[in-house]
């Protein structure tokens, strides 16, 4: 991101729609998992079920 800023043109992370939308939801999960100061077991599962569903959307076309 540093190079971007002395080179021309956009920052380009080569991510699709669907995988932007996972980064942007796994974020905020991952936020409200750490603001408190525990985390419990359905936030766990919860993260667990995120990572499957970002595992079937890579590696189906």
């Amino acid at each position: 991101m540093a190079i971007a800023i002395w080179h021309e043109g956009p920052l380009l992370l080569g991510l699709g729609p669907t995988h932007q939308v996972s980064l942007f939801v796994s974020i905020v999960v991952g936020t409200l998992t750490v603001v408190p100061d525990r985390a419990t077991q359905q936030q766990g599962c919860f993260h667990l079920a995120l990572f499957a569903a970002y595992l079937v959307l890579a590696f189906t076309p």
